[in-house]
């Protein structure tokens, strides 16, 4: 699905990605942490094609994106990345249909109404974004992103603006949706939030210095395993 090289990435004179590899296979559920300003978001709006200019390679599905115009990179956000921010990016005296078939209108009726029940919103489907709670906005960004069939979620810290129950709810949406088939990459400062995952990366100096598989284990033990390499690397920076 992916595959990822980036030898460098810079604003200014300070380099934020240096010779980082990975790779993302269909199905993987990843979550990335790190320390704020490491680099997170940056690695994935590179993926997304939303961040051009770096030094190295970036393939989707064997298409370079690195190579790609921006009218192209728009049709294959459009068609393939769903997009989930901190911050709902939603317009708020748009109805919750309304923001999905703003950037989706090819997505017929159906789909959108089969989508708000799964997310339990079929009932606030005419109701004005301004008028939700934040776990509700949430749903909502989640429905936007997964309309038109598309299959890849990447997520920058989806449940940071929300209380720890909306949290909870949003995750175990986040966790049947990967069980469906989605390939999820997710970025969270939390461990808690990360625990839903089967692979975490810890993105530090530049790269990602740290990978733990999380398949097969329990909720309980993958918190344990990533608060053990977050302590690890909390170590390291006091250190130095």
């Amino acid at each position: 699905m992916y595959n990822i090289r980036i030898d460098k990435q810079q604003y200014d004179d300070l380099v934020v990605l240096e010779n980082m590899t990975s790779k993302i296979e269909q199905g993987d559920f990843i979550v990335i942490m790190g320390e704020s300003g490491c680099g997170k978001t940056t690695f994935l709006n590179i993926i997304s094609g939303i961040l051009q200019g770096y030094e190295g390679e970036v393939y989707l599905n064997d298409v370079a994106l690195h190579k790609e115009d921006i009218a192209s990179l728009t049709k294959i956000r459009r068609e393939q990345l769903g997009m989930i921010f901190q911050d709902f990016q939603l317009i708020d005296f748009l109805s919750v249909y309304e923001n999905i078939k703003l950037i989706n209108p090819q997505v017929k009726d159906d789909e959108i109404n089969q989508l708000l029940e799964k997310l339990n919103i079929l009932e606030l489907k005419n109701k004005e974004i301004a008028k939700l709670s934040g776990g509700q906005k949430q749903r909502v960004a989640i429905a936007r992103a997964l309309a038109g069939n598309r299959n890849i979620i990447l997520a920058d810290e989806p449940t940071a603006s929300l209380d720890a129950r909306a949290s909870r709810e949003i995750m175990e949406i986040f966790r049947d949706i990967h069980k469906e088939g989605y390939t999820i990459v997710m970025i969270t400062h939390s461990p808690q939030i990360a625990s839903y995952a089967d692979k975490m990366l810890y993105l530090y100096d530049g790269k990602f210095e740290t990978e733990i598989d999380l398949r097969g284990l329990s909720q309980s033990v993958k918190l344990k395993n990533i608060i053990e390499v977050v302590e690890k690397h909390y170590e390291q920076m006091l250190a130095n």
